[in-house]
């Protein structure tokens, strides 16, 4: 079973975004804030399909090809929330210094809940964010707004301040 958000952290993204409490309920009535069973055929496709997809299913609910793909899945989706979040801070006009360090805990409330075992960070999500998304938005001929490309470089410089050089995004010590 998949746990339900985590309420700081859900609380963080309503503050980001600017999120009424219609917007929060129609997420609620979706289900996104519930608890929900995952199988390994759902598993599969949060994990960005690391593994093959395969006819005999049973293959993917082998302990090895489920540690692979919920530590793919985690990597990934943290990337993707992350993304969403410093979205959500541009478009909701969020001031950087205020939402940098908003997202820096509602990211490591994220990693806390992904992985206890200490293999993620939030400076480890950052990093992996900040390759696979900000090329795509900072060129030029990207299609990004001015202020988009502006906002994402901004919130990178500060969340990099943050996460790296404070030590703020390291895993958890002892894990």
């Amino acid at each position: 079973m998949i746990r339900g958000i985590d309420p700081p952290a859900l609380a963080a993204v309503r503050v980001l975004g600017g999120f009424s409490d219609a917007s929060m309920a129609i997420a609620d009535e979706l289900g996104y804030l519930r608890e929900y069973r995952v199988t390994a055929p759902s598993l599969l496709l949060w994990s960005g399909c690391i593994e093959e997809i395969s006819p005999r299913l049973a293959e993917l609910e082998r302990p090895s090809v489920v540690r692979r793909m919920c530590h793919m899945g985690a990597d990934l989706q943290l990337a993707h929330f992350l993304q969403a979040l410093v979205t959500a801070a541009i478009a909701g006009g969020t001031g950087v210094p205020q939402g940098a360090e908003r997202v820096a805990e509602a990211l490591g409330i994220a990693v806390a809940l992904a992985d206890d075992g200490g293999r993620s960070s939030a400076a480890a999500t950052f990093r992996s964010w900040r390759v696979a998304f900000l090329p795509g938005i900072l060129r030029p001929d990207s299609g990004a707004p001015d202020y988009g490309r502006a906002g994402f470089r901004a919130y990178a410089h500060a969340l990099e301040e943050l996460l790296e050089e404070t030590g703020r995004g390291a895993a958890p010590a002892g894990m």
